[in-house]
């Protein structure tokens, strides 16, 4: 897939404005700045306005998603 193909697939779902980020992820406003310049959240700058790409919010908490499963393989606490 091209470079461009990629980004206007991340783009397709929307752009999300910082505070639906910092509530969809319930991480604070700095944090979400952190990972944005640590390279982890990509965004979308239009004037002074950040813009989130709704997929890369839900890319970055599937990231970190665990599920646990007892000695039978079934799933625990989810």
């Amino acid at each position: 897939m091209a470079p461009t193909e990629e980004k206007q697939e991340l783009l397709a779902e929307g752009l999300d404005r910082l505070c639906d980020a910092e509530e969809f992820l319930k991480l604070s406003r700095s944090r979400i700045y952190q990972l944005i310049s640590e390279g982890k959240l990509p965004c979308v700058r239009i004037g002074r306005s950040i813009r989130i790409p709704r997929r890369a919010l839900v890319e970055l908490a599937a990231s970190g998603l665990v599920i646990h499963r007892d000695e039978q393989g079934s799933k625990v606490g989810v």
